[in-house]
């Protein structure tokens, strides 16, 4: 096999891995309580919008957005970390004097 080739599986495995662990995470974190006007109004919306919208939505984009990821998966990275830092200054507590 060659060097080259061997580089490029390897980076793409290791997209296809963050790609998971991203879509994954995304998944596992998303709110499912909800409450019942939220519900109805979002039933309501997919009415109107029709199946085409919600199976863009729903499937094609995810699915698009999974290998997007994949490819450029050092850019989600350096994002997802800052994300997380983002996250941890605002948690933490400040102190006034």
């Amino acid at each position: 096999m060659q060097t080259w080739q061997t580089y490029l599986y390897g980076y793409l495995a290791i997209g296809v891995a963050c790609a998971l662990v991203i879509v994954i995470g995304a998944w596992i974190q998303t709110p499912r309580d909800g409450t019942f006007a939220r519900d109805l109004m979002a039933a309501l919306d997919e009415q109107k919008r029709g199946f085409w919208y919600c199976f863009l939505r729903d499937r094609v984009i995810p699915v698009l957005t999974t290998f997007l990821i994949a490819l450029v998966w050092p850019v989600a990275v350096v994002m997802g970390i800052q994300n997380l830092l983002e996250r941890r200054r605002e948690r933490r507590p400040v102190f006034k004097r």
